[in-house]
């Protein structure tokens, strides 16, 4: 059963998914915009947008950055969902 955005994720950190999705993958941006749908596969692809995202806004001392504390707590959320959902 696929995972609904609209369940995980509140507004912001909705449009902060679209905006690195639109640049990391934007197949998967599509798919998500047209469904509003994450199938298991799909949910893989954002885990590794987000986290490759993090990973760029990660400060001198390896600390996120107020951008990347954002995208934290945007994968954090997606992932408790996922991770509820499909055990």
């Amino acid at each position: 059963m696929p995972l609904r955005l609209t369940d995980c994720l509140n507004t912001a950190e909705t449009a902060l998914l679209h905006a690195v999705l639109d640049r990391r993958n934007p197949s998967l941006a599509a798919r998500i915009r047209l469904h509003d749908e994450v199938s298991r596969s799909d949910s893989e692809g954002i885990v590794t947008a987000l986290g490759d995202e993090l990973i760029n806004n990660l400060d001198d001392e390896w600390e996120p950055t107020e951008y990347g504390r954002a995208v934290t707590a945007g994968l954090a959320r997606f992932n408790a969902h996922r991770i509820g959902e499909w055990p």
